[in-house]
């Protein structure tokens, strides 16, 4: 359901919405909707297509922009970049909570994480009927990346700072934003290039952004402490 509804979950995530969301109309909380996702995480086949899901919306949202919104600022990419950001914190919050067992000093999570498996992207996502190349490689460069980072270990230190200690969700956001810049025309020179729309401005926001999302997360789901 939460993969199914992927457009309507990243505006509850990644947006402070006053009123429904845009695609279906859904009416339900972040903290509640962190609830409902933390709870289903616990399978990490279900983990897997939450956070597919959302890398592929994310995904078909940066593929819109062109050279001249990387080059100069575009507030359509800024707020993007914040939204998808927010997204993946909330996302990597869930998924500390769900490999930190309080009963435990610390948890080997790599049973856990080795049971993730992604596949090439199959049904269509809501509000998004076509999936082509370009988009296919960069939900290809995000998942890779993700799963290159993700934690082995988490104990009780890193669950009472997850947002220091977690970053998966972050470098994930910095490979497809920088995919897609390259593959509008810009080099990696122009990408570093400062003062720069893309050195001094997309990057930031990604960091500030994913933290903010983890620490909602982590108070949506961490109160029982």
């Amino acid at each position: 359901m939460i993969g199914d509804y992927a457009s309507d979950v990243h505006g509850i995530l990644g947006k402070n919405l006053n009123g429904p969301t845009q695609f279906n109309h859904l009416d339900i909380s972040r903290k509640a909707l962190t609830r409902v996702m933390r709870g289903a995480a616990e399978d990490p086949d279900a983990f897997t297509s939450m956070h597919q899901s959302q890398t592929t919306v994310i995904a078909h949202g940066l593929q819109q922009f062109g050279k001249e919104s990387f080059e100069h600022p575009d507030p359509a990419l800024r707020d993007w970049i914040k939204q998808s950001s927010s997204v993946l914190g909330y996302i990597d919050g869930v998924r500390g909570d769900v490999i930190y067992d309080p009963g435990q000093a610390h948890k080997d999570v790599n049973p856990w994480n080795k049971m993730i498996n992604y596949q090439v992207i199959g049904t269509p996502i809501t509000a998004i009927p076509v999936v082509g190349d370009t988009m296919q490689r960069l939900v290809d460069v995000g998942t890779a990346q993700y799963m290159n980072d993700l934690n082995g270990q988490v104990d009780e230190d890193t669950r009472k700072h997850m947002a220091d200690h977690f970053s998966a969700g972050r470098h994930q956001m910095d490979a497809m934003l920088e995919r897609q810049a390259l593959d509008t025309g810009m080099s990696r020179a122009d990408l570093d290039r400062s003062p720069g729309e893309y050195e001094d401005n997309l990057q930031g926001l990604e960091e500030t952004w994913y933290d903010l999302g983890i620490r909602g997360a982590d108070q949506a789901t961490g109160e029982r402490y």
